[in-house]
């Protein structure tokens, strides 16, 4: 990964038109939620590049959880395991199944995330095909010869949204159109066809849409968010139904529509104090996964993947994510030295490869080398090959028949892990050397590309979490049971 990784995605955002929705910053306890969140993700991963709920890989699954970590900052080619598969890879891989329109409107969006061309995913023109659907009124149908559906025309938008051609930005206008004549009168919108019942699910994709479409602060939005308001429990979170319990997915929702419309969800108080981001907090099992409700983890995959762009502070459609940057190179031989005085122009100090962090399980926050398979997020000009590697660093003290102590980033050895900073370690010895960046307390185990906090888990060190508040993007949500707001 290279530069002009970062600058072909500026191009290509250019072309595109560069849309897509601003991020918000997530506050401490939120971007805490989203960074175990994004570890399960992570862990979940299959070496093909894909993800399943429950099973083997499938493309619908995997293309949620790809948007989610895109909303997260993670381009989907460079989401992949040690040796593996990356997620784009898998799923351009996979396009011959393609039939509804939500289908295409959900790859076109990863390959937006992913700053590559929706005309060419795969080989399938992802965009014309969702053109060629558009019916005389500006709706869109889930099928070729199908009536015009709420949910496919607002899914539709959303890839259409971030596109500068002409073409586009017709049936945007009249898609948009269509759906403000679908506004029911207590300010909702219905699941699937107009005749169905008010959705808060669909309720909040609407709100997204028409933002999307550059139709922001009207008279429709403001009845929406009145009948949100009417739709959220004691809890923070909201019912899919009136008279239903509230769901994270259901929640993050109307959250990423309070994100597009400038607002904070955070300011959304019940009498009980709660809300919607605490809400869904609440809902985060000791895995990193999020529950459908308090009681049930229903499908956890999915739903936290619904989950990202909330946590992450976005709403649909999301920009182009920047490639991972290599680091200046080193020679392959090149020295490891003790200070940056010592060492000669063009050396990297502190560690070639990587696979190695000092006393513990967790990486050093602050770049790797050689292609290092444990990851977390970088510091600003960190030294190492790989910005978003665990760096190696040199033994403190050696254990039996010489071998250093805890040398292995992959949780190989034990005890805790020593934080050390300046030369200085927590565990009150001297340091064999200095080590820029924060070392995270691990959970015995390997990480994955573009991990925010390796080993998080709830024992992330608070200096960590605030060196990792980096770039943040939104992702991919969708409605219960694969029926509401699926795009599949």
């Amino acid at each position: 990964m290279r530069v002009a990784h970062v600058a072909a995605a500026c191009l290509l955002a250019l072309l595109l038109g560069g849309a897509g929705s601003a991020a918000s910053v997530p506050d401490p306890e939120t971007q805490a939620t989203l960074d175990r969140s994004v570890r399960f993700l992570q862990d979940a991963q299959n070496p093909d590049g894909g993800f399943g709920g429950g099973g083997g890989s499938d493309p619908t699954f995997s293309a949620w959880v790809a948007y989610a970590l895109a909303a997260a900052g993670i381009n989907p080619q460079d989401l992949s395991r040690p040796g593996g598969a990356d997620a784009h890879a898998y799923l351009t891989g996979r396009t011959s199944g393609l039939r509804q329109t939500t289908e295409f409107d959900r790859v076109a969006l990863v390959a937006l995330a992913s700053g590559t061309s929706p005309r060419d995913f795969g080989g399938v023109d992802a965009v014309g095909t969702i053109l060629s659907r558009q019916l005389p009124d500006g709706s869109f149908p889930q099928l070729p010869g199908g009536a015009g559906w709420v949910n496919s025309t607002i899914w539709s938008i959303f890839p259409l949204s971030a596109l500068a051609s002409p073409a586009a930005g017709e049936a945007v206008r009249r898609a948009a159109d269509w759906l403000l004549g679908q506004q029911r009168p207590d300010g909702s919108w219905s699941s699937h066809s107009p005749g169905s019942s008010s959705d808060a699910d669909m309720t909040g994709a609407a709100i997204q849409a028409l933002n999307a479409a550059g139709r922001p602060g009207t008279e429709a939005e403001s009845l929406a968010f009145e009948y949100l308001r009417g739709a959220q429990g004691e809890d923070g979170g909201f019912a899919a139904t009136p008279g239903g319990g509230s769901n994270s997915a259901t929640a993050a929702w109307v959250v990423q529509a309070i994100w597009s419309a400038g607002e904070d969800p955070r300011s959304w108080l019940t009498a009980e104090g709660n809300d919607p981001l605490s809400y869904l907090a609440s809902l985060q099992r000791s895995d990193g996964s999020i529950g459908y409700t308090a009681t049930s983890d229903l499908n956890s995959l999915w739903m936290t993947a619904q989950v990202g762009p909330a946590l992450a502070g976005r709403a649909y459609p999301l920009p182009a994510v920047p490639r991972q940057v290599a680091a200046p190179e080193r020679a392959e031989d090149g020295p490891n030295v003790e200070s940056e005085a010592d060492a000669p122009p063009g050396a990297i100090r502190s560690g070639r490869g990587g696979k190695r962090s000092e006393r513990g399980d967790g990486a050093i926050a602050g770049g790797g080398g050689g292609g290092a398979p444990l990851f977390s997020a970088p510091q600003p000009q960190s030294a190492g090959d790989t910005p978003r590697g665990a760096r190696e660093v040199e033994p403190r003290s050696a254990g039996a028949g010489g071998e250093p102590a805890g040398a292995s980033g992959a949780g190989d050895g034990g005890g805790p892990a020593a934080l050390e900073r300046g030369g200085e370690s927590t565990a009150g010895e001297p340091s064999g050397r200095q080590v820029e960046g924060v070392l995270l307390a691990g959970e015995r185990r390997a990480a994955a590309p573009g991990l925010f906090g390796a080993g998080s888990g709830g024992r992330q060190d608070p200096l960590a979490a605030l060196l990792l508040v980096g770039a943040i993007g939104g992702a991919a949500a969708v409605g219960f049971g694969r029926g509401r707001l699926e795009a599949a």
